[in-house]
């Protein structure tokens, strides 16, 4: 199988290793489908964390399907969809009892750490019975990946630590991923201010989306300064440090007020001032906490119903063929605007794209790249190349198809789709051009194209995708582009791209969680180049 597998730091290989057997009755071995990094992973990689060794498989998140259950295991079979926690808990164990699942005798957090992990096509989970989770039919797995440990952490250690009640003044330092899944977690209880600081202005305006009602873009006392600012003068109820640097925790002890819970998320890889001769009469709680995952259960739920979204903070899709570039984008974020990365394994596309043929370099056989994909919505497409007889029913589609994506979804400005542009979408040479047809109702109808036109040496392609106005929002675009990205990167090409109005959000936010990156377009201020590279293995 391949593995991503840390050989010390600053050093990750992708390697083919053997698949985990079972080693105790309790045991189960998952296929993993979807996976992604976490800030720990590049602690690892950084040499933080000396108990993590070389060649140690990294990873502690992920959703798959149970491939063997060890004689022990009662509550999961071969074929189960799991949700794996990133805490392995035995439950029974004195920690483990007193709901510190985290300190488990035999367990806690081992997955890409003491143990293999999960950035790898199959893992063993210890303690299975307790350490995965089933996930209900229907669910978005993808986003059930970041229940793993991003939610809980945020919620768990920050949240509830930082005893957030209804009515309080919160301060959430550090706008990353846990900082952000701290807030998305913390309205739970009705604060009624959240204040979010960082000095990254796209986190920040990000974190305004998902419900902050105050941003600060400063460190130090400059930040301190606006936020006692804000709150009066008194400082906050609760301050949630989700960063991990020193600074950043004398941060929240120069803003909480009397009373006040300073709760740590972040993790410390130094030794931080504690100012108790500032502190010492204040009535302040600090406290620290590794995720128990005790609140999977409970964030399951509120997912499921629509309560809480954490596919908000997905912005970047890889295979695991890939995840070396997934790894550089995660790591540099400030760069690339990520959050959470999801990685797929072959499993994942395997199931997605089950009549999809993935091809080498060179020019793909055109008929392997017919195929039925499902949405996220259920809306079963087949998708096929064009052919010259689909004239007339091209001709309907674009009658559907709003002004708006005529003019910046087809190239050179394009307000109305005349018989000759037809004609030249119909006759392609499907060496340098190519356009896919996404349709429903066994063909007849289609709903959605994507037009690639490659460079002689196929260093780039540009990519133009159209929606009918009535299957917008249901996923479409989504598939499409992915298939299509796939394609493009089978057929040798370097790079993908797209050129997308400033102003169409939607599309750029759809292209940006599939590993694009958006850049300033040369020529027009007004518009914006989307641009995936592709990595090879």
């Amino acid at each position: 199988m391949k593995a991503l597998v840390y050989e010390g730091p600053g050093k990750l290989l992708l390697e083919d290793r053997p698949v985990p057997a079972i080693v105790n009755p309790t045991d189960a071995l998952v296929k993993v489908t979807k996976t992604t990094i976490c800030g720990t992973d590049l602690h690892i990689l950084k040499g933080d964390v000396p108990t993590c060794v070389p060649g140690r498989i990294l990873g502690h998140e992920g959703v798959g399907v149970v491939e063997e259950a060890g004689t022990g295991v009662t509550e999961f079979k071969k074929g189960d969809h799991v949700l794996i926690s990133c805490i392995s808990s035995c439950g029974k164990c004195r920690h483990c009892r007193a709901g510190m699942y985290s300190h488990c005798a035999t367990g806690g957090w081992i997955l890409g750490h003491t143990i293999d992990g999960t950035q790898a096509e199959y893992v063993r989970i210890p303690h299975a019975d307790a350490s995965l989770y089933h996930i209900p039919e229907g669910a978005d797995e993808e986003a059930l990946v970041m229940l793993s440990d991003i939610l809980p952490t945020g919620f768990e250690c920050g949240v509830l630590n930082g005893r957030v009640q209804p009515g309080c003044t919160v301060a959430i330092v550090g706008s990353g991923p846990i900082g952000l899944a701290a807030l998305l977690t913390a309205q739970f209880y009705s604060p009624a201010e959240l204040i979010m600081v960082d000095i990254d202005q796209a986190r920040l305006d990000i974190a305004r989306h998902f419900g902050a009602t105050a941003v600060i873009n400063g460190s130090g006392k400059r930040a301190a300064e606006q936020i006692l600012a804000l709150t009066g003068g008194r400082g906050v109820d609760t301050a949630i440090e989700a960063v991990g640097t020193a600074e950043t925790f004398e941060l929240c002890e120069d803003i909480i007020a009397p009373g006040g819970v300073i709760a740590n998320v972040g993790v410390h890889g130094g030794k931080s001032d504690l100012h108790l001769e500032k502190l010492w009469s204040h009535n302040i709680a600090i406290t620290t906490r590794l995720v128990d995952t005790v609140s999977m259960p409970m964030l399951l739920k509120t997912v499921q119903s629509g309560k809480i979204d954490p596919k908000k903070l997905i912005t970047h899709h890889f295979a695991l063929d890939e995840i070396l570039g997934a790894y550089e984008t995660f790591g540099h974020a400030a760069k690339t605007g990520a959050l959470k990365v999801i990685i797929e394994t072959p499993a994942a596309i395997g199931a997605e794209v089950k009549s999809e043929k993935q091809v080498g370099t060179g020019t793909p056989a055109v008929d392997d790249w017919t195929c039925d994909l499902v949405t996220r919505s259920g809306l079963v497409l087949h998708v096929r190349p064009v052919r010259t007889a689909d004239e007339a029913a091209l001709a309907e589609f674009f009658a559907h198809v709003t002004p708006q994506d005529l003019r910046f979804r087809f190239l050179g400005g394009v307000r109305q789709v005349s018989h000759e542009r037809l004609v030249a979408m119909t006759d392609v040479d499907h060496r340098l051009t190519e356009n896919f047809l996404a349709c429903t109702d066994s063909g007849e109808t289609i709903v959605a194209t994507a037009m690639l036109a490659c460079d002689e040496g196929f260093d780039r392609g540009e990519l133009a995708i159209s929606v009918r106005a009535d299957f917008k929002h249901k996923g479409v675009a989504w598939e499409l582009l992915r298939h299509v990205a796939r394609y493009a990167e089978a057929k040798g090409l370097k790079a993908l791209e797209s050129v997308e109005s400033r102003e169409n959000h939607e599309a750029i936010e759809l292209e940006r969680e599939q590993g694009f990156v958006a850049e300033f377009y040369p020529d027009d201020p007004t518009l914006v180049l989307i641009r995936k590279v592709f990595h090879k293995s």
